[in-house]
Formats: structure tokens, C-alpha cells, sequence
């Protein structure tokens, strides 16, 4: 049975208790007795907010139920509470929208062909189409074959001769167009200007000896070399073909192009084959916009230059006969191989730069500007 006096004891205690508590606080701490430390720790992440409801709670309710006194201060109360009710995140993270990364659509999305499929499997794909520019400056090697000389018409064949030190310098401004056919393989073409000098030692004397009506004189024994530059002009076109794949951040690359090249001394042409294998990483950077790729690779090069000139004799000595030797040579690089590096700046999906220089015994600067849609 329950004792109706002591019960009277009790409640008259608990009121005397009450006293004092506005109704604001007597609901806090009506819900602190019903959800203990659950209010505040469900703001802790994962196994933190288990383990804090699991260990805390059982400690917390006898605490809450002991009888209060008359003077307690709410505020010192909610004091007390070890949880904490501010979220652990970062004050306005939550308020800060997502980043958004503009989306670039293509022209037409005909091209490249299989383009759905590879984006569909996860493949960041460039716009189809590109127009840009690259100035490229080249220091080669050469070797002079083929040399026929003549008076009118080089005829006569010369034998026998060997040059030191001969250069080609070269300066060439193109526009390229391109377009992605595949995932993986792009075509292109080339058109541009080209500006270029070659520096050579000839041999006046064996090339007067091989003209029968001159003879040879006696200042003109073989072995008696005059530096010759020969400046050159003209356009130059073409075309080719990249291959590329890749796999996570690495990528592989097969470039080869062929260019003509018409050029303002008589009968001049520059035929050039061009094949560049290349592999390199791709890196995004937080520190710029965009992203990067590096290379390294190699680039053989076949290049062959034709050139018809003449010589006035009387130009190099004034004893000699004012007499005009026509000639004709073949010009050839004498190293195919150079070792390149380089990278490329992807700015936005529409602007890209590049840059690449190569070293070896032939050296050359590539920069090139690259809009794509």
C-alpha cells in the first residue's frame, strides 16, 4: 500500500522545488528528461554521435532527477550540458551553393564519331572543332647532295665536296584547322608562311673546275671556301593526323604531318615528314584555371630543300671573269631525332595554349593559341 502521507511529503517537496522556474525552463528541462544528451549529439557525425548517445545518456538522467533548489539559474544549467548544440561544420559552408563548372556545348554532336558512346563511359572529350595559330623557329644541321652547277642551266654534277658548320634557320607562322573524326584520332591542315636562311660553305674551286669552257685558275685551287647565306621566303601548307588515348591521368599521343613549302629562290621547294610520339600526365592545378598536360617524346624529321641559285665569280674576287655559275643542290637535315618536352594550358574548354621546345642536335621553339567549338 502506499503510504498517502509520505506521497503528500513528496509532491509538497517537488513544488517547493518548482518555485521560482519559469515555464520556458520548466519545458527545457521537462525535455531534457525525456531525450538526455540525444537533442544535442545528434549533430555529431557517425560513430561520434553513437558512441555519445550510447555512453552519455545513461549518466545524465540521474543528474536531471535529483531534486533542484529554489535559487538554480536556468542559464547555468544549459552551462552544464557537455554536448554542443552548434553544428560541428564550418559557420555559412552549408549556405554555400555547389560549385558549378560551366558546361561548353560543341556545334554539332555528329563529331566526333562514337562521341556518345565514349562520353557516355565516362570520357571528357574536347570540342570537335579548332582554328588556331603556332609560330615555330628551327636550328638544324645540314647536308648539301646533289650540287650541279652550270653556266646558264646547272648541268654539270660536282663531286667531292664536304661543308662544315652548314645551318638551316627557319621561322614559320601557320594557321592550323582541325577537327576531332574520332575519339581518338584528329585531322588536320596547315597553312602559313615561312622565312628561313641557309648558312654554308662553298667551294668556288672545285665548282669552277667543273665547268669544261673556265678551266680552273690558279686562285681558284680546290679547298678555297666562301661563306654563302642563302635567304629564303614563301608559303607553306599541308597536313596530318594525331592519334591520342589515355588511361586515368596518363595519356599517349602519335603525331605525323607532311608540309610543302614554295620558296622564292628559283625552283625552290621545302618537302618536310614529321613524325612525334608523345606521352604525358595530366594535372589540374587548384591554384589556376583549367588544366595542364605535360610531354616528353621525340620527333623525327625528314627534311629535304631544293634550291636553284647562281654565283657571280667576279663578285667574289675582281681578278675572276664576271661570269654568272648557276647551281642547283639538294639541302637535307643531317640528325632525324631531337628530344622535345612541353606542355599545354586548357584555360577553358575553348581556349587552350601550348608550348614546346626540343634540343639535340636540332633545336626548335613551338608556342601555339588554339580556339575551339
Amino acid at each position: 500500500m502506499i503510504d498517502m502521507d509520505s506521497a503528500r511529503n513528496v509532491l509538497h517537496h517537488f513544488s517547493r522545488c518548482l518555485d521560482g522556474i519559469s515555464l520556458p525552463a520548466l519545458f527545457l528541462l521537462a525535455g531534457l528528461v525525456t531525450v538526455p544528451g540525444y537533442a544535442a549529439s545528434a549533430n555529431l557525425p557517425g560513430e561520434r554521435q553513437r558512441a555519445a548517445h550510447r555512453d552519455e545518456v545513461p549518466a545524465r538522467i540521474p543528474t536531471i532527477l535529483h531534486p533542484l533548489p529554489n535559487d538554480l539559474d536556468p542559464a547555468e544549467l544549459l552551462a552544464q550540458i557537455p554536448y554542443p548544440v552548434i553544428e560541428e561544420d564550418t559557420p555559412g559552408q552549408k549556405d554555400q551553393p555547389p560549385e558549378h563548372k560551366e558546361t561548353i556545348e560543341p556545334v554539332t554532336r555528329l563529331l566526333p564519331i562514337w562521341g556518345a558512346q565514349a562520353r557516355e563511359k565516362g570520357f571528357d572529350l574536347p570540342l570537335p572543332f579548332g582554328v588556331g595559330t603556332k609560330l615555330v623557329y628551327m636550328d638544324q644541321g645540314i647536308e648539301l647532295k646533289h650540287i650541279k652547277v652550270g653556266i646558264g642551266d646547272p648541268t654539270f654534277e660536282v663531286k667531292g665536296l664536304a661543308f662544315s658548320d652548314a645551318r638551316a634557320h627557319d621561322r614559320v607562322n601557320t594557321v592550323r584547322l582541325d577537327v576531332w573524326l574520332l575519339p581518338f584520332a584528329n585531322i588536320y591542315g596547315i597553312f602559313g608562311y615561312i622565312n628561313g636562311e641557309a648558312e654554308l660553305d662553298l667551294d668556288i674551286g672545285s665548282i669552277a673546275s667543273s665547268l669544261p669552257p673556265i678551266g680552273l685558275p690558279p686562285i681558284l685551287a680546290p679547298g678555297n671556301t666562301v661563306d654563302l647565306n642563302i635567304d629564303y621566303n614563301g608559303t607553306t601548307y599541308g597536313g596530318g593526323m594525331t592519334l591520342a588515348g589515355g588511361y586515368k591521368n596518363f595519356f599517349a599521343s602519335l603525331d605525323g604531318n607532311y608540309t610543302y613549302s614554295n620558296i622564292d629562290v628559283a625552283d625552290g621547294k621545302i618537302r618536310t615528314y614529321t613524325i612525334s610520339p608523345r606521352v604525358g600526365l595530366l594535372v589540374d592545378p587548384a591554384a589556376i584555371p583549367g588544366s595542364l598536360a605535360l610531354w616528353v617524346g621525340g620527333m623525327y624529321m625528314k627534311y629535304k630543300q631544293t634550291i636553284t641559285d647562281d654565283i657571280n665569280l667576279n663578285e667574289f674576287d675582281s681578278r675572276l671573269p664576271p661570269v654568272t655559275i648557276a647551281f642547283k643542290l639538294d639541302i637535307e637535315n643531317d640528325q632525324p631525332w631531337n628530344f622535345l618536352f612541353g606542355g599545354q594550358w586548357e584555360i577553358t574548354k575553348r581556349w587552350q595554349f601550348m608550348a614546346e621546345g626540343g634540343v639535340g642536335h636540332r633545336t626548335h621553339v613551338i608556342t601555339g593559341l588554339d580556339f575551339r567549338f
